[in-house]
């Protein structure tokens, strides 16, 4: 089937429903409960379900959202569900169904929005019950479509399921609940900014070795130690001009021609190594060159 056929199918059966619900209200006697909290539709609906269809679908009939949370709506919501279910095992008419649901929750207002007494919610209870088992009673509680035997049964359930349970249902009605807030308190460790160029590594992540290897950087380099200073009582020695003059006097031509000689040939011999390494190697440049030469040639 396709949306649109669908779609039409289910307009069409809302639209049959809503018709259905308005005729059944128009044809009510005045003062009846039938259908002043649940339709005749929507009861067909429920008697269709199963008992957990049924709690889900009567929430959503009774705006009763809240019931997974609130536990005043969760105790009406079950009540329902289980009135709903006894007149179902009752083989109770939809008429009848829908009057005993009002009458349910009338008596549940009486406690929750009125404070009434057991006794004065008792006597509400047989005011509804006036005219049942009269064919055309002139004064009508509004359930006179219930026969006696009904209206018994009917009494014994609400007297056994709440009048017997009141005192707990005027304390639950009266006493707000306490909102529970539940929180958890979490801590989370964040690792330092990445400034060596990266941040320390975890103890678990890898080993220290591992990191100091590839992954610290290097150490800085060592300062320079600073020239220690002369002892105070060693100060450098300055010779004067005369003092020199002294010191070579005593000195002749050979020894300072000695002495010349010999730092002139440590100079010379380190320059005459250096020259002869890179004659050395210019000659090999060039006999190589020539050899290619020769080759070229031939």
């Amino acid at each position: 089937m396709s949306r649109k056929s669908r779609a039409s199918k289910d307009s069409r059966k809302s639209h049959s429903s809503l018709n259905e619900d308005e005729e059944a209200i128009a044809n009510e006697k005045e003062g009846s409960l039938a259908w002043k909290v649940l339709h005749i539709s929507q009861v067909r609906t429920l008697l269709e379900l199963n008992v957990d269809q049924v709690h889900l679908k009567m929430a959503d009939l009774l705006n009763l959202k809240d019931h997974a949370v609130n536990l005043q709506d969760a105790a009406v919501l079950d009540y329902y569900v289980a009135g709903l279910w006894w007149a179902k095992e009752q083989s109770f008419t939809l008429q009848q169904i829908s009057g005993f649901i009002t009458a349910l929750s009338i008596l549940l207002e009486n406690i929750r929005e009125k404070q009434m007494s057991l006794v004065d919610n008792l006597k509400e209870l047989k005011k509804m019950l006036v005219g049942i088992g009269h064919e055309n009673p002139e004064v009508t509680g509004g359930l006179d479509f219930f026969n006696t035997d009904q209206a018994k049964l009917l009494t014994d359930y609400i007297t056994k399921s709440l009048f017997q349970h009141y005192k707990l249902y005027q304390y639950m009605f009266s006493l707000e609940q306490d909102e529970m807030v539940i929180g958890t308190e979490l801590s989370v460790e964040v690792a330092p900014p990445a400034d060596i160029p990266f941040p320390p590594p975890l103890d678990e992540g890898m080993r220290e070795a591992v990191y100091l290897e590839h992954v610290a950087p290097p150490p800085p380099p060592p300062e320079k130690e600073e020239e220690k200073e002369a002892p105070s009582g060693e100060e450098e020695k300055v010779f004067t001009e005369e003092e020199v003059e002294d010191i070579l006097e005593g000195v002749t031509t050979d020894e300072l021609k000695e002495v010349i000689s010999s730092v002139v040939n440590e100079m010379l011999g380190s320059l005459s190594a250096d020259v002869g390494a890179k004659l050395k190697e210019r000659e090999a440049q060039y006999l190589a060159k020539i050899s290619k030469m020769q080759k070229i040639a031939e």
